[in-house]
């Protein structure tokens, strides 16, 4: 029996990152090796988590973050797929960029947009479902300047624009006629930097993603 492939396209907390040395959290701890092993021996959950990755903005800082100029590799690499899980929009929200919540959500459509014209024109055969996932929410240590990110994302401006980002990615999603999860329903950053899940989040996460999956897989049989 064929696999069903998931492909998991996201920034550091897709990615694994751990807030306490800056390093990758291994497998069986990432919500993406936990969400694998919830599903079992039927599906192939693919990671493609990168830090710092935003939806559509380009970096100066750091090199191949806009997340639409890369996912066209990304998805001709592990094609075909089934399933393209989409977890962006943290990182846009860092204080250089000055992007709002709408910009960002817009950017989210862009990738759902582009995922859906490569498959259209280069694999018109091979349509994958979409789940959309709105960002966790920024906790209150970053929003009163005591975490390393408090910074870079400009504190309180961040903390009120990942509050704003469920209704309008859901109404994207809406729009664009893909699934949706708001991540934030479902876990929360914790205390260590206020911007990354830790252990219990990943977990939390995890839970959550299979439940969705298996939702959407059920519906499409």
């Amino acid at each position: 029996m064929k696999k069903k492939s998931i492909l998991c396209y996201g920034d550091s907390n897709t990615f694994g990152y751990r807030p306490t040395d800056s390093r990758r959290y291994p497998w069986g701890v990432r919500w993406t090796s936990l969400l694998a092993e919830r599903l079992g021996e039927e599906f192939q959950v693919i990671e493609a988590g990168l830090n710092s990755r935003t939806t559509v903005i380009d970096d100066d800082i750091e090199k191949d973050r806009n997340g639409w100029k890369t996912i066209d590799l990304v998805l001709e690499m592990n094609w075909p797929l089934d399933l393209v899980i989409v977890m962006l929009g943290t990182n846009d929200m860092k204080a250089r960029y000055r992007a709002e919540a709408a910009e960002i959500a817009e950017g989210a459509r862009t990738l759902v947009k582009e995922i859906r014209r490569l498959h259209r024109e280069v694999h018109p055969d091979w349509m994958p479902r979409i789940l959309l996932v709105s960002p966790l929410l920024i906790g209150e240590k970053l929003r009163d300047g005591l975490s390393g990110f408090s910074e870079s994302f400009g504190g309180e401006r961040a903390y009120r624009i990942s509050r704003e980002l469920a209704p309008l990615y859901r109404k994207v999603a809406e729009e664009e006629q893909c699934w949706f999860l708001d991540a934030a329903c479902a876990a929360s950053v914790g205390c260590v930097d206020a911007l990354h899940l830790e252990e219990e989040g990943h977990r939390a996460l995890a839970a959550a993603m299979e439940q969705k999956v298996r939702e959407i897989f059920r519906s499409v049989q």
